[in-house]
């Protein structure tokens, strides 16, 4: 028999059961009323403040006193009273992060800033703010440029890949950690809450030449894209233009990835030589683009002729002779050409001679496999002297190397002068 006092519990815990399940039983009165008290049930920091005023008037004064801890403060306490109108938190915000930079808090600072743009997209300092912003991201940008000197001037080539630092947790000027990406975020938030602004073509040019160096190539084009298409009388659009065609044509991945990239960077090359004499009337310039539209046509070229071999080792050599006839008209002068000059005669002799090669026809071979596993025990009689010989592959392939002018041996020109 069961004790009293486990009686009791197991009464308690029956009586709790059943009051849980009539407030959670759907369409329950207890439910609903319990619902809208928890809805009713707010805790607002917010208030009218009568003073609001004369506390935005003392903590300006603290402001001009130097003592920017105490006015950040009291700017912040203005800044989180929604309540207050528009006007005073949007000037109290500003305050707060100027506060914060004036102490030399500029990762803080940073982030308010941002803070100010995205509440107040339209607001009289949004201008100010991205100025303020721009100016910390290029004071974090110091460390990238004495980096890159200091690595091209030991004879590093090419893609830099970013290097691991020595954190400084006593400066409170920069970041602890990813100074870098904290620098690119700045700028990208720079260029998107002010894009027509005197500086959104600089933020932009730094954001995709840092991901070029880097060797993010997709990140670059999408930032030098941008400055080309939005910013067209910016100085610094014909530096963008060469730039995004080296990262169009090396985001492509090689030959046998999507070549829309690779057409997109020929179109900007056709782009540049017939709208921006910058870069045409400059010797060095004007080579670097007829090298780039040479590999981009050589990669363009390999493409189809990879597709072409593909046809001809699947065994349809009438698709094979169509694309091998492509590239020798489409891309003549190249060795892709002359190569496909050849297989196509090859072809073309096999299949008036009746022997062309059947190729890996997945049809074949699962009639093959089948007959194996379920056919007669000896298989099928082959006679190997009647299968006729297979096209030459391997030998006599041309070259494939692919790869935009520059690509290992640094970005054209003296670098960004933004």
């Amino acid at each position: 028999m069961a004790e009293p006092a486990e009686r009791t519990f197991r009464r308690y815990r029956l009586v709790a059961a059943a009051v849980a399940w009539a407030v959670a039983a759907p369409g329950c009165q207890t439910f609903q009323a319990a619902k809208e008290k928890v809805r009713s049930v707010h805790i607002a920091s917010s208030y009218e403040d009568p003073r609001a005023d004369e506390k935005l008037a003392e903590a300006r004064r603290l402001f001009e006193a130097q003592q920017y801890e105490k006015a950040g403060v009291a700017f912040k306490e203005l800044a989180d009273n929604t309540a207050n109108n528009s006007t005073l938190a949007e000037e109290a915000r500003f305050m707060q992060a100027e506060s914060r930079r004036m102490r030399g808090h500029y990762p803080e600072a940073v982030d308010t800033y941002h803070k100010l743009m995205t509440d107040f997209p339209t607001g009289a300092h949004r201008r100010e703010a991205c100025t303020r912003t721009f100016e910390i991201a290029d004071y974090w940008m110091d460390d990238f440029r004495d980096e890159l000197t200091a690595r091209s001037a030991k004879g590093e080539t090419g893609v830099l890949h970013w290097r691991p630092r020595w954190p400084h947790p006593t400066d409170r000027t920069k970041p602890p950690v990813v100074q870098e990406d904290r620098a690119v975020e700045a700028l990208e938030h720079v260029h998107t809450h002010d894009i027509t602004g005197p500086i959104a073509d600089k933020a932009l040019f730094w954001c995709g030449y840092v991901n070029f160096i880097r060797g993010n190539f997709d990140e670059a084009d999408h930032f030098f894209s941008q400055l080309v298409e939005l910013h067209k009388d910016s100085p610094l659009r014909p530096q963008a233009i060469a730039y995004a065609i080296q990262a169009k044509n090396n985001a492509t991945g090689g030959a046998v990835y999507d070549g829309r990239k690779c057409a997109e960077a020929l179109h900007l090359v056709h782009v540049a030589e017939a709208s921006v004499p910058e870069l045409t009337h400059d010797p060095e310039m004007a080579d670097k683009l007829t090298r780039a539209k040479f590999a981009i046509r050589y990669q363009q070229a390999e493409k189809d002729f990879r597709t072409a071999e593909y046809y001809q080792r699947t065994g349809h050599p009438g698709s094979a002779i169509f694309y091998y006839e492509l590239v020798r008209r489409r891309y003549s002068g190249t060795q892709y050409a002359d190569v496909a000059t050849e297989r196509k005669e090859l072809l073309t002799k096999q299949m008036a001679d009746g022997t062309a090669p059947k190729g890996y026809d997945p049809w074949n071979v699962l009639q093959a496999k089948w007959g194996e596993l379920f056919g007669p025990k000896g298989g099928p009689d082959v006679d190997p002297s009647k299968n006729p010989p297979r096209a030459p592959v391997g030998p006599g392939s041309p070259d494939p190397r692919v790869g935009p002018a520059g690509a290992t041996g640094g970005p054209p020109g003296a670098g960004p002068t933004p």
